[in-house]
C-alpha cells in the first residue's frame, strides 16, 4: 500500500510539473483530460484485484477518465466559444 501511495504521488507531481512547462494556457479539454486521467487511474486502482488486475484496472481507468474528462472539457470550450448575442453592435 505504501508503494501505491508513493507511486500515485509521484505520478501526480510529475504531471503537475509537466503541465507547468506549457507556453500557452490550457483549455478546458486539456485540463479535463489530465484531471480525468489521474482520477480514473486512482479509481481504477482501487477496483483492481491482485497485482496484474490492479495494473490493468489502473490503465483502463486512466484512459477512460482521460477520454471522458477531455470530452467534458471540449463541451465547455465549445459553449464558451459560441457567438454572443448582439443588438445594434452592442451586447445586451
Amino acid at each position: 500500500m505504501k508503494t501505491v501511495i508513493l507511486s500515485l504521488t509521484a505520478i501526480t507531481l510529475a504531471s503537475t510539473l509537466l503541465v507547468g512547462c506549457g507556453g500557452a494556457p490550457m483549455n478546458n479539454a486539456q485540463t479535463g483530460a489530465i484531471a480525468g486521467s489521474v482520477l480514473g487511474g486512482v479509481v481504477g486502482h482501487q477496483f483492481g484485484g491482485g497485482e496484474d488486475g490492479k495494473t490493468a484496472a489502473t490503465v483502463v481507468g486512466a484512459v477512460a477518465g482521460g477520454m471522458i474528462g477531455g470530452q467534458m472539457g471540449a463541451t465547455q470550450d465549445r459553449a464558451y466559444q459560441q457567438p454572443q448575442p448582439y443588438y445594434n453592435n452592442r451586447p445586451y
